[in-house]
């Protein structure tokens, strides 16, 4: 069985919080487990791999960017 390619360098352009991502697929991933079902279908049946494909490809997002764009530190 191959294992699905996760483009984490298009979603760290995409969504440039630093730990964003891996929380947003966490909470994602728990969700799979416990009652969601998933937006896309992977080779492998991981959730983890499930929850990162939905993000990348744009089925879930994360909600109040806004409050995260915060966190960017400023450069000069």
């Amino acid at each position: 069985m191959s294992k699905p390619v996760i483009n984490y360098d298009y979603l760290s352009k995409r969504i440039p919080y630093r730990f964003a991502v891996p929380i947003a697929v966490a909470k994602r991933a728990e969700a799979l487990k416990e009652y969601a079902k998933p937006y896309v279908n992977v080779p492998d049946g991981n959730l983890i791999s499930a929850a990162f494909k939905e993000l990348e490809e744009g089925y879930i997002r994360i909600r109040n960017e806004e409050i995260l764009r915060i966190l960017l530190p400023e450069v000069r």
